[in-house]
C-alpha cells in the first residue's frame, strides 16, 4: 500500500489553524480599541505614499484581518472538497458518473466559496463602530472660597498693645481687600455670577459650603413711620437751608448704615438723617461705613425708596416750605408719599450654600439653594489679636500660641478676639463682603433745581451703575420722569416730533425698566451672586493656581487640574465632577464577530473533517492541480464518443454529452507495491450505447 502524501492534508489543516488564529487576532485587535478614543484630530499616517487618518488605518487593519481569515478558509475548504470529490467519483467505481453530475459537483465548490464564505468577511469588519461616550466621574479640587483665611479682608494694621499678662499683636479691621471690591463692582454692573475656572468645559459638580447671605425685610410699622418723617424733615430743612423752597425735591433713594448699630442702641439712632448736622462737613446722612465696623456692630444696612419726593406735584414751584405744607395738595401728596414708599432692613447671616455648577461647552449655569440661615444677624469684629509666647513682639519669626479659652468659647463678649480662631476668620471674611456691598449701595439720590427750571440729579451712591437701578421700585429714576410740569421738553422728547423732518430716522427709545424682580429680592440676589463670584478669584480660594496635566486617560484631555493649598488646616476634600463631554470612541461588538467567525470556523472544520475522511478512504491525497486532472482523465472512459468539434471544451455542453457517463479506472497495485498506470475499464456491452449516441449526434446535426 502506498503512503498518503503529506502536502494536501498538511495544507488543509494548516490553513484552517492559521485562519482561526487570524480570527483570534482580529478579535484581539478590536478588543484593544474598544472604548478607546476615536481621535478626530487631523493626525495622518503615511501608508504606501497615501495619507490616512487613524480611524481609516484601524478600519483597514480590521478589513485585512477579515480578508486573511477568508483566504485561509477558502484554501482549507477547497483542498478538502477536492478530496471529497475524488472519493465521490471513486465510490461509483465501474458504474460511472454522468458528466452533468460531475459539472454540478465541481461547480458546488465555487458556489460554496462565493456565497457562504464571504458572509463572515462582510459582517466582521462592521463589528467595530464609532459611538459617543460619557467619561466616568473624576475627583478633583474645584473652586472654593477660603473664608477661613485672611485673603478677603484688607491688610490689618498693628496698633497699640493688648495689655494684660498675655503678650500679643492687636490689629484693626480695615475693610475689604481689593479683590473683594473688584468682584463686587463687576458683579453689580453685570448682574450675574462671574465665570469660574471649571475642571472641564463640559462638567457638573455639587458643592456645599458655609458663606454669608443677605436677607432683607420691611421694617416695623413704627420704625417705618419714623424713617419717612425723618426724610421729610431733612427735605424741608434742606430747602430752608439752601433757600430752595421746592419742598418736594427731596431724596428718592436713601441707604445708610448707622454709626453705632448695636442691639442695645435705641432705634432713634438708626434714623437716616441727623438734622443737627445738616451744615457739618460730614453731612447729615447717618452712614458710617468708610472706616470699617466698630466692635459688636451688626452687619446691616437700611434702605428707603421715596419716589414721591423725586418729582414735583404742584405748579407752585417757588413757595417756601412752610407754605408747601399749607397748600391744599399737600395732604394728598403726603398720603401718596407714605403709600408708595419702601423701607427695608438687610442683614448678613451665616448660611449653608448648596450649589450645582454646570458647564456646557464652557457656558456656566449655577443652581443655588441657601439653607441653614442663622436666626440672628452677624456681629462684626473691629479688632483682633495674635497671641505669642514671648514679650518680644518685634520678632517676626515668633509662632503664635493657641487661642485662649475665653476667645474660643465667648467670642461675642471677648474684647480682643483671637485672630487664628476659625470663627473669627470667617466673620472677618463675611463682614468684608458686606462692607464692599454697603459701599456700593449706601448714599442717596436726590433732585436739585436750576433757575431755568431744569432739574439735575445729585447722587452720592453707586446704585445707578448697578443692576439694582432696574428694579420696578426705582423706575422713577428714568430721566423722562424727573421733570415737573413747568419744565420745557427735553431734546429726547422733541425727537419724537423730529423723526420725520428735518432728521428722518431720528428715534429715541423710551427708557424703561428691564427687570421685574422686586428691589428686596434684587438686593438678596446681588449679594448672593457676589458671594458665588468670589470663586472666580484664584487668590481667594483654597486653590491658588492650576497647571497642565498629562492626559493619561482619553476622557481627561480637557481637564484643568489645580495646585491646591494643602497647607491649610481647613483644606476641603476633593469633589466629584461629572464629565458630560461627548467623545467619539470605538465600540466593539465581540458577540457579533464571534457569531460570524464561529459559524465560519465550524463549517470549515466540518468540511475539513470530511476531507480527511475522504483521504483515508481514498488511501491517497490529491492536489487541486491541472496535472492531477490530466492524469485522472487519461484513465477515464466516456460512454459516448464526442464529436471532434466538441473536443475544444467551450460552452455550452452539448445535449447528447449530458447523458454521457464517465468511468475512471481502478488502481492496480503490483505485488511489489509499485503503482501501475490506469487502464481502460471493461467495454463489454457498451457498443450498443455508442451506436445510440452516434444516432443522436447525427439527428442533432441534421
Amino acid at each position: 500500500m502506498p503512503q498518503i502524501y503529506w502536502t494536501a492534508p498538511t495544507l488543509m489543516i494548516a490553513s484552517f489553524i492559521v485562519g482561526t488564529l487570524f480570527a483570534l487576532g482580529h478579535h484581539l485587535f478590536y478588543a484593544s480599541l474598544d472604548h478607546k478614543l476615536a481621535s478626530t484630530s487631523p493626525e495622518r499616517h503615511d501608508v504606501l505614499g497615501m495619507r490616512v487618518s487613524t480611524q481609516q488605518l484601524n478600519t483597514a487593519v480590521g478589513t485585512a484581518f477579515a480578508f486573511l481569515v477568508r483566504a485561509c478558509r477558502m484554501l482549507s475548504i477547497s483542498t478538502a472538497y477536492f478530496q471529497i470529490l475524488i472519493w465521490s467519483v471513486a465510490k461509483h467505481g465501474t458504474k460511472g458518473t454522468k458528466l452533468v453530475q460531475l459539472d454540478v459537483m465541481t461547480s458546488a465548490l465555487q458556489d460554496l466559496i462565493w456565497r457562504l464564505i464571504p458572509t463572515a468577511s462582510i459582517i466582521t469588519p462592521a463589528t467595530l463602530s464609532v459611538g459617543i461616550d460619557v467619561p466616568p466621574p473624576i475627583y478633583v479640587n474645584v473652586p472654593n472660597v477660603d473664608f477661613t483665611s485672611l485673603n478677603l479682608a484688607a491688610p490689618k494694621a498693628e496698633y497699640g498693645t493688648t495689655g494684660g499678662a498675655e503678650p500679643g499683636f492687636p490689629y484693626m479691621y480695615a475693610g475689604p481687600s481689593l479683590a473683594v471690591q473688584r468682584i463686587t463692582d463687576a458683579v453689580a454692573a453685570q448682574g450675574s455670577i462671574l465665570p469660574v475656572a471649571a475642571p472641564s468645559v463640559n462638567s457638573t459638580w455639587d458643592l456645599d459650603f458655609n458663606g454669608p447671605s443677605l436677607h432683607c425685610k420691611p421694617v416695623s410699622s413704627g420704625f417705618r413711620q419714623a424713617v419717612l418723617a425723618n426724610i421729610l424733615d431733612y427735605t424741608f430743612a434742606r430747602s430752608q437751608n439752601t433757600m430752595q423752597a421746592d419742598c418736594t425735591h427731596g431724596p428718592g433713594y436713601t441707604a445708610w448704615h448707622p454709626g453705632q448699630m448695636t442691639p442695645n442702641v435705641s432705634m432713634t439712632e438708626y434714623l437716616p438723617f441727623m438734622i443737627d448736622k445738616l451744615n457739618s462737613s460730614s453731612g447729615a446722612l447717618n452712614n458710617d461705613n468708610s472706616h470699617g465696623y466698630p466692635y459688636n456692630d451688626m452687619a446691616s444696612i437700611f434702605l428707603a425708596i421715596t419716589p414721591t419726593l423725586f418729582s414735583s406735584t404742584s405748579a407752585d414751584d417757588w413757595l417756601p416750605p412752610t407754605m408747601c405744607r399749607g397748600k391744599p395738595w399737600y395732604k394728598a401728596g403726603l398720603a401718596k408719599y407714605h403709600n408708595t414708599s419702601t423701607v427695608l432692613r438687610c442683614d448678613v447671616h451665616n448660611s449653608t450654600y448648596h450649589t450645582i455648577f454646570s458647564f456646557v461647552n464652557g457656558v456656566q449655569e449655577v443652581d443655588i439653594n441657601v439653607t441653614g440661615v442663622t436666626d440672628t444677624p452677624m456681629i462684626t469684629i473691629g479688632e483682633v489679636v495674635a497671641f505669642f509666647n514671648s514679650s518680644n513682639q518685634t520678632d517676626m519669626s515668633l509662632r503664635p500660641q493657641a487661642c485662649p479659652p475665653s476667645d474660643v468659647n465667648d467670642l461675642d463678649n471677648s474684647s480682643n478676639p483671637c485672630l487664628f480662631h476659625p470663627l473669627v476668620l470667617s466673620t472677618l471674611s463675611y463682614q468684608a463682603v458686606m462692607h464692599a456691598f454697603t459701599d456700593l449701595v449706601a448714599g442717596m439720590i436726590s433732585l436739585g433745581d436750576r433757575q431755568d427750571l431744569q432739574t439735575l440729579i445729585t447722587s452720592t451712591t453707586q446704585l445707578s451703575s448697578t443692576v439694582l437701578a432696574e428694579a420696578p421700585e426705582l423706575a422713577f429714576l428714568q430721566s423722562t420722569q424727573t421733570q415737573n410740569q413747568n419744565t420745557p421738553p427735553s431734546v429726547q422728547q422733541r425727537a419724537e416730533m423730529w423723526k420725520q423732518q428735518p432728521f428722518t430716522g431720528l428715534v429715541n427709545a423710551a427708557a424703561a425698566t428691564k427687570s421685574t424682580l422686586p428691589f428686596q429680592q434684587a438686593l438678596e440676589q446681588l449679594f448672593q451672586n457676589i458671594t458665588m463670584s468670589l470663586m472666580s478669584a484664584p487668590d481667594l480660594q483654597y486653590i491658588h493656581h492650576f497647571l497642565p496635566l498629562s492626559t493619561t486617560r482619553k476622557c481627561q484631555a480637557d481637564i484643568i487640574p489645580y495646585r491646591p493649598n494643602t497647607s491649610s488646616i481647613y483644606y476641603p476634600d476633593k469633589t466629584e465632577v461629572r464629565l458630560s463631554t461627548r467623545e467619539n470612541i470605538y465600540l466593539y461588538a465581540a458577540s457579533k464577530l464571534w457569531l460570524a467567525y464561529g459559524l465560519a470556523v465550524g463549517v470549515t472544520a466540518l468540511i475539513a473533517s470530511f476531507g480527511m475522511a475522504a483521504i483515508i478512504a481514498n488511501n491517497a491525497s490529491f492536489s487541486n492541480k491541472f496535472s492531477t486532472i490530466l492524469r485522472l482523465s487519461r484513465g477515464a472512459q466516456l460512454s459516448y464518443e464526442l464529436n471532434h468539434a466538441d473536443l475544444s471544451g467551450r460552452d455550452p455542453l452539448p445535449a447528447y454529452a449530458k447523458k454521457a457517463t464517465v468511468k475512471f479506472s481502478q488502481e492496480q497495485m503490483s505485488k511489489t507495491g509499485d503503482q501501475n498506470a490506469y487502464t481502460l475499464v471493461d467495454r463489454e456491452g457498451k457498443d450498443d450505447e455508442r451506436e445510440v449516441a452516434t444516432q443522436e449526434r447525427q439527428s442533432e446535426q441534421s
